[in-house]
């Protein structure tokens, strides 16, 4: 099983929004890094078929996507970034009404939505409307309808936005049991939410992809870049405009414990210590520090 892009731009007037991505999907969890406006939408959303290309290709298993019509459409499941429910609909009604547009047997139908709701705990509002949800609730019911036909591809944009930390972990936990022998692309910049679980990774700049591999490969980049140190609490605000601070944290006694990034040691007291996968996101993407530190 694979999925493979070729050479896939995107141009929407003067903008071009994919430049020329090649990339190659196997079995297992993607995670697809970039800051907004990379161009990872619009990636999944060629992926997905929604979009055409305006050069390049997408093949799965050698058979070009745009020509596998009801074939792909079948094997595939997407949730976009911004997701347009029927919001009269109940939960139920929703996934049923889903469940027969993907062509799920109807014997199999009852059991596939009983399961997916217990499993993102939405079995207590099964049968209220949907826009009487909550946010996080709303993307649960997302995730639900793009799990409903056991894709073999499952493109999901951003799942996590709206989930509460407790909603997240369990949809790291569904996702790494769904993954096997399935190709799974999650696109994020949230770090932390495939950091731990994904197979591969893919970072998109401006789009094109700047890098591909393992998390241990790709955060080779950002070694003798991460530094740590301890400085007076009372100096912090100096030290915030002279350091690309990505972590603080009190120590007591009036200190302060201060993750950082740079070519060199800024302190006379700095260490430098093992990068992490959302170091190397924010060295490469400054611009996302101030909503990360955050996070």
């Amino acid at each position: 099983m694979e999925l493979t892009i070729t050479n896939l731009s995107k141009q929407f007037k003067d903008k071009t929004a994919v430049d020329d991505v090649s990339l190659s999907l196997t079995p297992g969890i993607w995670g697809l890094l970039g800051a907004n406006g990379a161009g990872k939408t619009t990636l999944m959303r060629m992926i997905a078929g929604i979009l055409k290309p305006t050069r390049g290709n997408i093949f799965y298993d050698g058979k070009d996507i745009l020509t596998m019509g009801e074939e792909y459409r079948n094997l595939f499941g997407f949730l976009p970034q911004d997701f347009g429910f029927f919001q009269d609909f109940t939960v139920k009604d929703y996934l049923e009404y889903v469940a027969a547009l993907k062509d799920v047997p109807a014997k199999e139908t009852g059991n596939k939505i009983d399961s997916l709701l217990h499993t993102l705990t939405l079995t207590d509002v099964k049968n209220k409307k949907i826009i009487k949800l909550s946010g996080g609730m709303k993307r649960r019911v997302g995730i639900a309808q793009a799990m409903l036909n056991d894709p073999e591809i499952l493109i999901m944009d951003e799942p996590t936005a709206g989930l509460d930390p407790g909603e997240r972990v369990r949809f790291r936990n569904l996702i790494s049991e769904f993954s096997h022998g399935r190709i799974v692309l999650i696109s994020t910049h949230i770090v932390s939410d495939i950091e731990y679980i994904a197979t591969q990774n893919a970072i998109m700049k401006a789009g094109k992809i700047l890098n591909a591999g393992t998390t241990d490969q790709l955060v080779k980049q950002a070694d003798g870049k991460v530094w740590t140190c301890v400085v007076p609490a009372e100096k912090m605000t100096m030290y915030e405009m002279q350091l690309r601070i990505i972590n603080q944290r009190s120590e007591g006694s009036n200190r302060v414990a201060v993750r950082y990034l740079s070519d060199e040691a800024k302190t006379s007291d700095s260490v430098m210590v093992t990068p992490r996968l959302e170091d190397l996101y924010l060295w490469l993407f400054p611009q996302e520090e101030i909503s990360e530190r955050g996070r």
